[in-house]
């Protein structure tokens, strides 16, 4: 294209219009050179466009060849996963034993429970593998076919004509070629070896599976004849006999395992509760250093006595809950932690016959536990049960009919030393009778009742003993105690807390009655079933989570509240900076977690959020009826909350009375008069009525003392004297500095107006009576008169009167 434009450049110049027409040929030679170069034009350009693409391709190509490069780096460690799926293999023949292997003559409920959950937990963790390498053989997969898709592109194989740009060509081609080679026979090797171990995972669980279902074959069996003779009476000779050490070596080889599964699977809880666990101590402890600095006298301390001891206690028996269906190994540690910890409190405290009763109480409970941890049934260990059963029973009887009963200090004690005593002697009934199962259940139930059952009672009265001295000790919310208001609390637990723990107790002591399975089962199919009004679908376990959502959203608000509100402001003025005061925030707080119990509640229920926008769309219409008022005092409590022109503990002047703001709530404020009585101010007067905040930005008050002195007085000395006082009394400030001002010549004294600066409000009448008392004591010793009112009558006689003749 070059050549012809400068031909065209040439000959121009020397061609007119004439010699045009008679020189055609050149015409002709012209347009073949131009469709010459046209068509070498279009082939450069070609060559060009596919050289541009073959480049394009070759570095997409080294692209993805390194992002495999570094896949494979980061790949599945196969020994590591090769000793994972061993240790399963071994988990799982673990589990077997005593079940699909030394059968034994029946199985037992406690086997086959707690290798169902070890199963469960195999199951999830073999599948979280699974998961894994699936995910990988994905990738290793995509990125195959990124590069077999690249490399067998056809700009890669267009060579251009000339020798030299065929050689560029050939060894880009090589050098990627021998870049690429090694990574894609790594990927095939790695998908191979993917393969490989997605088969043993397969049939892994194959395995794992097969063993549930045949588990679960058990279960249903046994359920079926729970009060059915499963073993020989205990006097007849057993036909199926296994060394005890081989049951007790696989039994506490599985208890352990699901201990650790469960541990690992619920560390973040542990933790918490430990946290929880530190909190008590912290607060017993500084509650005890209180109590002995302070003058405070209590008839019973044994909360504080070990803090300790109480502290493991409250949170071990209370905060167990946290953990949903834990393996009995676990609530075992914990409930036998709590039983030590009381022995602990008891020392000393109770009389000596009781604390024997508590000890050995603990130690059948401990022997009880073991047993429970056993997992095969055995001659040895049900003559053990029966001896734990009858021994246990024997010794609770006795105290029943002992004359120490008066001793005791939970009188409620002996009602479960009665549920106690049903259980055990059914207990010992049904293990005479070869209903293994069922005996055992009712065993480990009566020693964990009775046990479970005195920690419950004495955890609740150490807490409320811990509620009067926190109480009496704390006078108001310290950051010490992150402001938790011990006044509003109470000193004593709420009932629900008592509802809530009686429920926990029945429910850990028929946790261990494993045929009410089945009518759990019947009864969770009936409350999650579906069922419908009009063309709205609905479920009883539905509506549950959402009222109980509503209902802790309302509790947590209202469990806000304990926190820095409605305290009295201590007399305590050695700083006079403004203080932090969490209760200002706590109607937006609360009015947050109400929103979001709302709208949680809704989402953990199922329930369209059409739904949602209809019921504010009715209390929408409910505000514009009849709700101005309510709308107005909420939403002046939450311009109050953000503009802070009223805290919590600001002192305010509302109609002529002087008042201490206690709390903001969602419609009223209530506000404490210097009389003692409680103003409930509605949050739109706050913002709509005049109101003087004496405390908004300081404790500062400007005050006023008139005093009168003779008229003989050096009023110079006066001067001199009053300026003293100031000085000696550390409440009134020196900046602004206090005056004394000569006002006025009085009727019978010159007065004198006395202004000063106090650095609290409520020293105000304090300082103003110690002051007058002052002014009165020095002004004697320098012979000053504060005169009185009086009038002087003078009675002048007139000369001549007729008196005078």
């Amino acid at each position: 294209m070059k050549i012809l434009l400068l031909v065209f450049i040439i000959i121009c110049p020397f061609v007119s219009a004439a010699q045009v027409d008679s020189t055609s040929s050149v015409i002709r030679t012209l347009r073949k050179l131009s469709v010459t170069e046209s068509e070498k034009s279009i082939k450069k350009y070609n060559e060009e466009k596919t050289a541009s693409r073959q480049r394009a391709t070759l570095q997409y190509i080294q692209v993805f060849n390194q992002q495999a490069k570094i896949f494979l780096k980061r790949g599945i460690d196969t020994i590591a996963f090769n000793r994972f799926l061993a240790d399963v293999k071994h988990s799982l023949t673990l589990v077997k034993d005593g079940i699909l292997v030394n059968k034994g003559t029946n199985q037992t409920q406690r086997n086959l429970d707690v290798s169902s959950a070890i199963l469960n937990e195999l199951y999830a963790r073999v599948s979280n593998r699974k998961q894994l390498l699936q995910n990988y053989s994905a990738r290793i997969t995509a990125l195959s076919f990124q590069i077999d898709s690249l490399s067998s592109d056809p700009s890669l194989y267009a060579f251009p004509e000339d020798s030299a740009g065929a050689v560029k060509v050939i060894k880009r081609l090589y050098v990627t070629a021998v870049a690429v080679s090694p990574v894609d026979s790594a990927l095939e090797k790695a998908a191979g070896i993917v393969e490989e171990q997605q088969l043993k995972t397969d049939l892994l669980l194959f395995d794992i599976n097969s063993t549930r279902e045949d588990m679960e074959i058990y279960s249903g069996h046994l359920s079926g004849q729970s009060f059915q003779q499963e073993f020989p009476f205990i006097w007849q000779d057993p036909i199926f006999s296994r060394p005890l050490s081989d049951i007790l070596r696989f039994s506490v080889a599985k208890e352990m395992m699901l201990l650790r599964f469960y541990a690992e699977d619920h560390l973040l809880r542990i933790f918490f509760m430990l946290f929880l666990l530190a909190g008590a101590w912290y607060f017993l402890y500084s509650l005890k250093k209180q109590i002995q600095a302070s003058s405070y006298s209590n008839t019973s301390t044994l909360v504080i006595t070990h803090p300790v001891a109480t502290a493991l206690l409250i949170t071990f028996s209370i905060f167990q809950f946290l953990f949903a269906a834990p393996p009995f190994i676990f609530s075992f540690i914990l409930w036998v932690v709590s039983a030590i910890s009381l022995g602990i409190i008891f020392k000393g405290y109770i009389s000596a016959y009781w604390q024997r009763f508590w000890i050995i109480a603990t130690l059948l409970f401990i022997l009880a536990g073991i047993d429970n941890i056993i997992l095969q049934a055995s001659r040895p260990e049900r003559y053990f049960m029966l001896a734990v059963s009858v021994g246990g029973s024997i010794f609770m009887a006795t105290l029943l009919i002992n004359k120490k009963r008066s001793e005791l200090r939970e009188r409620k004690i002996l009602y479960f030393i009665v549920i106690f005593l049903l259980f055990e002697i059914s207990a010992s009934l049904l293990n005479i009778l070869g209903r293994f199962n069922m005996a055992k259940a009712f065993m480990i139930s009566g020693y964990v009742s009775l046990i479970m059952g005195i920690v419950f009672l004495w955890a609740i009265r150490l807490i409320n003993e811990g509620l009067v001295l926190a109480s009496g000790v704390y006078k108001q919310p310290s950051r010490q105690l992150f402001y938790l208001n011990f006044n509003r609390v109470g000193q004593k637990a709420p009932a629900i807390f008592y509802i809530i723990l009686a429920l926990g107790w029945v429910l850990i002591v028929a946790r261990h009655f494993y045929h009410l399975r089945g009518y759990a089962a019947s009864v969770n199919n009936f409350v999650t079933m579906e069922q419908s009004i009009g063309d709205y679908r609905y479920s009883i376990a539905g509506i549950s989570i959402f009222i109980f959502v509503l209902l802790c959203s309302v509790f947590l608000s209202r469990l806000v509240s304990y926190f820095a509100a409605e305290h009295d402001i201590p007399n305590n003025t050695e700083n006079t900076r403004k203080k932090f005061s969490p209760g200002s925030w706590l109607l937006v707080i609360r009015i947050f977690i109400i929103t979001a119990g709302l709208i949680l509640a809704f989402a953990a229920a199922g329930i369209p959020i059409d739904k949602f926008v209809i019921v504010l769309g009715a209390l929408g219409v409910g505000v514009g009826l009849g709700l101005q008022g309510l709308v107005n005092n909420l939403v002046s409590g939450l311009i109050i909350s953000f503009e802070k022109p009223v805290t919590v503990g600001d002192i305010i002047e509302f109609n002529g009375q002087f008042a201490t703001v206690k709390s903001i709530g969602f419609r009223s404020s209530i506000a404490k008069s210097i009389d003692g009585a409680n103003l409930i101010i509605p949050n739109g007067d706050l913002l709509s009525q005049q109101l003087t905040n004496w405390t908004m930005g300081n404790n500062f008050r400007r005050c006023h003392l008139m005093v009168g002195v003779a008229y003989a007085t050096d009023i110079n000395l006066a001067r001199t004297l009053l300026l003293d006082l100031f000085k000696g009394d550390e409440r009134i400030l020196a900046y602004p500095a206090p005056g004394v001002f000569f006002k006025d010549f009085g009727d019978s004294a010159i007065e004198i107006e006395l202004i000063y600066w106090i650095r609290d409000i409520k020293e105000y009448l304090p300082v103003r009576s110690e002051l007058i008392m002052k002014i009165s004591e020095a002004f004697k010793n320098a012979g000053i008169t504060i005169p009185f009112p009086q009038q002087d009558v003078y009675i002048k006689k007139e000369t001549g009167s007729r008196d005078d003749k």
